[in-house]
């Protein structure tokens, strides 16, 4: 089965995760994928496999045993932001820079997603306008497929031992969650799991999640002067504390904000969901502190409100741990050399499961898939990015 043709099939699948859930994986269309993606592996010859009870799917290819081990890691999930599957994409060949009609109602045009003039003369993979196509991540699974079919049918071409895994709830930030280094038996690994085909990310933010919870005081506004305490107002007031500038819509690149993700309560108790986030360690650690001492402040001005924060660490900026493990970066840098293409480092604003993996000693830097416009209906894949993908990761096997 062919690049394209493989991509196809398995975007119909649809195994969007979910964030309300208890279960691992969240949905029962990812464990229904998951035995699909196994089925399909065995049948291209794939004799080391496994389906763990988590529905993470493991595997490897020997190879030259003096080479490192080479992890490669796609996710199975979609995300929940737009339901995927059930429906037949639609192939762009030789695309010509015009706008792309997605249905009657939506469509791609380069003069809003100016990325599309990165694709002239390329084929694409575009979505029928009502759902997202899901190249997050099975554009990352095809072309591990990919991988995996040419060096099971070419045993006469040297490579580096080759491991891989499929894994659940990427997208609701679970990806990582039952992964097991010890399962994965790799030196070093690659989430293919990225935008453009050549960028490559190992640095990331530090993430920490607060909650901030405001206990108030009840009473009829009919007779409310000196007692009623109106926590929604004073959830307010705490949140105007906060820098005005230190948020997403105002920051790019390095710079850290204090996200307010959700707000929810009454006059007696009220609830902010904020996400933290910065590339430097020290200041994300800072604006956590940040949080603290602003409950303090309104616990000062309102002694009979109770201002409860609690926070915790989401996941660390890969960064600090490549900085002394630099064998996985040092490796793309010659593959990339070899295959004739320049790489692009460039941060993550946001998290990945390679940062979590890395942490567990696994090095995990991610690289592109050739996806863009991910988690709606504007997505659209590269094909002939994916073919450069699977083009580097061979020079990174055989290098």
């Amino acid at each position: 089965m062919n690049l394209i043709n493989r991509f196809i099939k398995y975007v119909q699948y649809e195994t969007t995760s979910d964030e309300n859930s208890a279960s691992y994986p969240s949905s029962l269309s990812q464990k229904e994928f998951a035995k699909v993606l196994f089925n399909d592996l065995k049948e291209l010859g794939v004799k080391d496999l496994t389906l763990d009870e988590y529905s993470l799917i493991y595997g490897g290819i020997e190879g030259d045993s003096s080479l490192p081990t080479i992890g490669l890691i796609a996710h199975m999930d979609t995300s929940p932001e737009l339901q995927g599957g059930n429906f037949i994409p639609k192939i762009i060949e030789n695309y010509d820079g015009g706008i792309i009609e997605l249905n009657k109602t939506y469509r791609l045009d380069p003069q809003e997603f100016t990325n599309l003039k990165d694709h002239l003369n390329q084929t694409l993979i575009v979505t029928d306008g009502e759902h997202l196509l899901g190249g997050d991540d099975k554009a990352g699974i095809a072309i591990i497929f990919e991988i995996i079919e040419y060096y099971l049918s070419h045993l006469e071409i040297k490579h580096a031992p080759i491991r891989f895994c499929f894994t659940p709830d990427e997208e609701i930030g679970n990806g990582a969650s039952h992964f097991s280094i010890h399962k994965m038996k790799a030196d070093i690994a690659y989430t293919i799991d990225g935008g453009r085909y050549n960028e490559v990310n190992y640095e990331n933010f530090n993430a920490y999640s607060v909650s901030v919870k405001v206990l108030g005081r009840s009473v009829h506004p009919g007779s409310a002067k000196n007692l009623l305490l109106n926590a929604i107002t004073i959830a307010m007031e705490y949140h105007d504390l906060l820098p005005k500038d230190m948020v997403p819509e105002k920051t790019e690149g390095y710079e850290g904000f204090n996200h307010l993700c959700d707000i929810k309560g009454s006059v007696e108790e009220c609830e902010m969901s904020y996400i933290v986030r910065n590339h430097d360690l020290n200041q994300a650690k800072k604006q956590v502190q940040m949080f603290l001492t602003n409950a303090s402040i309104i616990q000062e001005k309102y002694p009979r409100v109770n201002v409860i924060v609690t926070y915790k660490e989401s996941y660390r900026n890969m960064y600090d741990y490549f900085k002394d493990h630099p064998l996985a970066i040092d490796k793309l840098k010659i593959a990339f050399e070899k295959a004739k293409e320049e790489i692009v480092f460039n941060p993550i604003r946001g998290g990945t499961d390679g940062a979590h993996i890395t942490f567990m000693g696994l090095p995990c830097p991610n690289l592109g898939t050739g996806d863009y416009n991910c988690h709606g209906r504007y997505e659209y894949v590269s094909v002939d990015e994916m073919k450069k993908v699977v083009k580097i990761l061979k020079a990174l096997l055989e290098a």
